[in-house]
């Protein structure tokens, strides 16, 4: 299969093409306009705001738009601060991949609170440690992840689902009314550290944000896109993956387990789905073994 990859029309465009413009760029002057007084939710907002009926994210055969991804995020948000959460607080993230997952992701930053992002196929034992080790003020779930605790998590779990159907929380008052800034926490993501246990890293709304438009100014993501959404929360490459097509009011295609399992057939999945842009890894890229006539960008980390 790496073979037929190499060989490639895809693979010759990426060496002949792709990479020394790239690199051309890497050197330039600071971009000061890059670096704002922002958060990740308001980056969303903005969005909402211009564009409401576009499309935000599609997963098997149902699509939300902006305005309806948005009010999804806004009963998570209201929960959570009808529970005393909101700026300061760390809140977990454990759910299988669905459009419930990106609201509650939404919402968490909506409440003025940071998410805790896990895998959903992580042990629960690990996930307490990493929940006790941050003060945890409670962790989003669904069905199938609740259904996976093994032991008393240190930490009130709510499942989405009951959230999202029940009737309408309070608005929650905008975090920055409540004391957040641009520099409070955006995400607190665990890594095995060298120890081999958890090692907590904090990334703050600004610096994020800063990341995101300077990233999206060398890769040009426009909101006429179609972004293959593959990495698991728990991993940084879907902060990319996911919030600068956000910032641009792109469309999320959120992969299935189908999707990921079925590598053969990927390239006629991505196809079929009208992706235009592809942020991954060399591993899966090298499963390419024909071309996408749809995909227009492909950004490798």
């Amino acid at each position: 299969m790496p073979g037929l990859f190499v060989e490639s029309r895809l693979y010759r465009t990426i060496m002949t093409q792709v990479i020394p413009p790239a690199l051309a760029c890497l050197p330039g002057p600071r971009d000061p306009s890059l670096l704002r007084d922002e958060r990740l939710d308001e980056i969303f907002a903005a969005t909402v705001a211009r564009t409401p009926a576009a499309r935000a994210v599609t997963f098997g055969d149902t699509s939300l738009d902006y305005s309806e991804l948005a009010a999804r995020a806004e009963r998570i948000a209201g929960v959570l601060a009808a529970r005393g959460i909101g700026p300061g607080a760390f809140v977990g993230l454990w759910m299988s991949r669905s459009i419930d997952l990106h609201a509650a992701l939404l919402g968490i930053l909506r409440s003025g609170a940071a998410y805790i992002p896990f895998d959903a196929d992580a042990p629960s034992d690990r996930i307490a440690e990493c929940l006790a080790d941050c003060r945890a003020a409670a962790i989003l779930v669904d069905a199938d992840t609740a259904g996976r605790i093994a032991q008393p998590l240190p930490a009130p779990v709510l499942d989405v689902a009951p959230l999202l159907n029940a009737a309408p929380a309070e608005p929650a008052p905008a975090p920055r009314d409540r004391g957040a800034t641009s520099d409070s926490p955006a995400y607190l993501i665990y890594t095995s550290g060298s120890t081999g246990r958890p090692k907590a890293v904090v990334v703050p709304h600004r610096a994020i944000c800063h990341y995101l438009r300077a990233a999206n100014s060398l890769y040009g993501i426009e909101s006429s896109d179609v972004v293959f959404q593959g990495a698991s929360v728990a991993f940084d490459l879907s902060l990319e993956e996911i919030f600068i097509p956000y910032l641009v009011g792109a469309r999320l295609w959120i992969a299935g387990p189908r999707t990921l399992a079925e590598t053969e057939q990927l390239p006629d999945l991505l196809g079929e789905a009208g992706i235009t842009v592809l942020d991954t890894v060399p591993t899966l890229l090298s499963l390419l073994s024909r071309d996408v006539p749809s995909l227009r960008l492909i950004i490798l980390g």
